[in-house]
């Protein structure tokens, strides 16, 4: 029934190696009742609120614990049914001499012993035979003000069901076929009561509760319908605190549609994602969300996205179908358009078919100012001094840069997150440090600053710190794990300094850096640097700060000594020094883009440090960040290469660039490039673009040229571990291979590259294969050729 429903949805029972979880289910938000602590009452009761059927005994208190007399379970019985309104009619009779004219429920108690249950009705209007609501003790007295039983409770909720005397059987006591008949409809689910016992308020709001979700005598609809209520598909929720289409703040957004409603404190966000059904009254204003039952999923934090996988933080891997439905901070989208953008550490929830695969993703990427804060304290003593975003909960998993983490690894300045849903605590020292130049809408509600040309939110917690400054002022950003702006202080109290990549400069000195640290967006500002000098320093690693509004401070990083060592792949360390668990790793070939690779994509067995540009360590002195020079091979676009003798055309300065054509499948390949290559015509090869361009078409940053295989069968590809044994060589296929059909002069195509390999596979036992470098170094096949 609906409340075990809900008990045990709040149980969460943990299955699959304690990481897969029955849908949890709190529906209360902020409760109205500030007093009580079973999420089950909690909810109970907050639904009799908006029903008008409890208010509590004074303020936000609602006592769960007291106990509940019969004229009180009277007055909550005529609520429920609807007939409050008939009460001041009944006050001036007595039917019952102990509820006289200065009774406060005197109305009530009339009212509900003038209600019969069953019976008929004669020619005159006389009732005949039937149930009256609720009876006195057979002396002419009602006794209000004594604590009512369950028995008695049981038997005046069954006769609003519709049940008279008649319907139910007698036994030992005159309770007994009362009890027994609730609990087959169903008012007793989540309770444990004999007939005798008394019931404290708490347990009267778990009845009401079943009461509402019974169905009468003879009906198939639930109680509630009489009420004007009704059970409406809820679809997934998306969000707690959604704008109604009037532009009422605090709704309710479903896939079925957005409901306002008048919850104390909303829902909880720990539902969003879920699939449930809504309780909406007779005006469509949301009373409860109720989670459907034995729906799987499992909330998780992810260290790296992949187009068909994911790796969680501790390593261990999902496969995802890159056509799978995702939701997206409330809106629908679909994974494979997705997971280039998503960042380290976002909140991720899977939920599962009944049948093991996965229906749908749920991913949160940006923290509401209720749940940041900042550590403005150096923590001592071992105590989390973002406890209380958990609200007492110390179930929750801690993590830091997107690595398990401690109490211990806390630092002052620290910024922190919580998802209640995951129970995932996020701690982040990201920081930026530059010129504050500008804020929106204004100085005294900031809801937006622009740093270093970057507009970045500002969650409430900033707000004050952000009072002690002037635009001008150069200030340091403390930032959550997604890049909102979660307090600010003085660079000389906490200070960073941003590396990234310049991307361009232009001839005016406009610069674009992009952070090694890609949840903020690229840096834009004007630099000192011009022509030939501007012109080098595109495609640089450089550290960025700001002394001036709208200007970037650039300064070339060194990369000699980048690295202590060499890089041990299988190992996880450099020089000795361990990597962190989700370590970024980027790579670039000569002055190219800087491009973000899996560390998987590392397939040699060690890297010299002479192919290290950039390597960044942690609050904890494990290497986080590493920029490699030209080691995957994954950089170049390959397939087939042509060169043009002729000078390009409209070229205004007097270089002379010969034009590089490719020929590939490869969607996202730039197919035109300005360099010199000394080649023949078709030459199976890669080209990796530069940053610098010459009319429009980037100039060429390096060449790679293929090694052959002759005589490829079909047999000698393991497509399920993505590997190519032939000629006593094991070699790694590239996640990019290109194939060509040398007979009809096309290339194969599909939804991923092996898709088209395996085509490749089908049409010919006989392939000629094109491998870029041996296994040791790191070889992968990119380019297969049937005929």
């Amino acid at each position: 029934m609906r409340l075990n429903r809900l008990i045990s949805s709040l149980l969460a029972a943990a299955l699959l190696a304690g990481l897969l979880f029955c849908a949890p289910a709190s529906a209360a938000g902020s409760a109205a009742f500030t007093d009580i602590t079973d999420p089950a009452v909690a909810e109970a009761a907050e639904m009799l609120r908006l029903l008008g059927v409890v208010n509590g005994t004074g303020g936000t208190a609602f006592n769960p614990g007291g106990t509940l007399t019969r004229a009180e379970f009277c007055k909550m019985t005529v609520e429920i049914m609807g007939r409050g309104d008939e009460e001041p009619g009944q006050r001036n009779r007595t039917i019952f001499t102990d509820v006289g004219p200065t009774h406060w429920a005197r109305g009530y108690v009339n009212l509900a012993a003038s209600i019969t249950i069953g019976g008929s009705t004669g020619e005159d209007g006389a009732s005949s035979g039937g149930t009256r609501l609720i009876m006195g003790v057979g002396d002419g007295t009602f006794r209000p003000d004594q604590v009512i039983t369950y028995g008695e409770a049981a038997a005046i909720l069954l006769r609003v069901l519709g049940y008279s005397n008649a319907d139910v059987a007698t036994g030992g006591n005159w309770y007994d076929g009362y009890v027994t008949v609730a609990a087959s409809a169903g008012l007793s689910d989540g309770l444990s009561l004999s007939g005798g016992s008394t019931i404290t308020r708490g347990q009267a709001a778990l009845l009401f509760y079943n009461l509402l979700f019974a169905k009468p005598k003879g009906s198939t609809e639930l109680y509630m319908t009489t009420l004007g209520c009704k059970e409406a598909d809820g679809g997934i929720l998306l969000d707690v605190d959604a704008t109604a289409p009037d532009g009422t703040a605090g709704a309710v957004k479903t896939t079925t549609g957005t409901y306002k409603t008048d919850r104390a404190g909303g829902l909880d966000e720990a539902l969003e994602g879920m699939q449930g059904d809504l309780i909406l009254n007779e005006d469509g204003m949301l009373l409860a969300f109720q989670p459907k039952e034995n729906v799987t999923s499992r909330s998780v934090s992810v260290s790296e996205w992949a187009y068909n996988k994911v790796r969680l933080t501790g390593g261990e891997e999902l496969e995802v179908d890159p056509k799978a439905v995702t939701y997206l901070d409330g809106e629908k989208k679909v994974y494979e358009e997705l997971w280039q953008d998503l960042k380290p550490g976002t909140p991720a929830t899977f939920y599962y078919t009944a049948d093991g695969k996965i229906d749908y993703l749920f991913l949160r990427t940006t923290a509401t100012a209720a749940s940041a804060m900042v550590a403005r304290t150096a923590p001592s003593g071992g105590v989390n001094p973002f406890a209380v975003l958990a609200g007492g909960d110390t179930g929750y998993q801690l993590y830091k840069n997107g690595v398990p983490a401690t109490v211990s690894d806390i630092r002052q300045f620290d910024v922190a997150t919580y998802d209640s849903a995951s129970k995932v605590m996020n701690v982040s020292d990201l920081r930026l440090t530059g010129m504050y130049e500008n804020v929106y809408p204004n100085t005294d509600t900031p809801a937006r600053i622009k740093v270093m040309g970057v507009e970045l939110n500002v969650l409430s917690s900033a707000a004050q710190d952000l009072s002690h400054f002037s635009i001008g002022d150069v200030i340091t950003v403390l930032l959550t794990r997604d890049g909102q702006v979660a307090g600010v202080v003085d660079p000389s109290t906490a200070r960073s300094t941003a590396v990234g990549c310049v991307e361009k400069i232009d001839e005016s000195g406009n610069a674009t850096v992009k952070l090694l640290n890609d949840v903020l967006p690229a840096l834009e500002g004007k630099t000192s640097y011009r022509g030939e000098t501007a012109t080098k320093l595109t495609g640089e690693l450089v550290t960025v700060s700001s002394y001036e509004v709208g200007q970037l401070s650039l300064t070339r990083l060194n990369s000699s000594g980048a690295a202590g060592g060499a890089l041990d792949v299988a190992g996880r360390t450099l020089g000795g020094t361990a990597l962190a668990e989700n370590v970024v790793v980027y790579e670039r070939v000569g002055n190219g883009p800087l491009a973000a690779v899996d560390y998987e994509q590392i397939t040699c067995a060690s890297v010299p440090a002479s192919k290290i540009l950039y390597a960044s360590k942690d609050y904890a002195g494990r290497y986080n960040v590493l920029v490699l020079n030209d080691v995957t091979g994954d950089q170049y676009y390959y397939g087939f290469l042509t060169t043009d003798t002729e000078p390009a055309d409209s070229i205004s300065t007097p270089l002379y660039n010969p034009v590089v054509n490719l020929n590939t499948s490869a969607k996202d390949a730039t197919t035109k490039f300005m360099g010199t290559l000394n080649i023949r015509q078709n030459t199976p090869g890669g080209v990796a673009p530069s940053l610098e361009t010459v009319n429009g078409s980037p100039k060429l940053a390096g060449y790679m040229s293929l090694n052959k295989l002759e005589g490829v069968r079909r047999s000698e590809f393991d497509m399920q571990n993505k590997v190519l044994t032939s000629s006593g060589m094991v070699l790694p296929i590239s996640e990019q291979v290109v194939c060509y059909n040398a007979s009809t002069k096309l290339w194969f195509t599909g939804d991923t590259a092996m898709d088209a390999l395996n085509q490749a596979r089908a049409y010919s036992d006989n392939m000629t294969v094109y491998y870029d470098r041996t296994p040791s170094e790191g070889g992968k096949v990119r380019l297969v050729v049937v005929e």
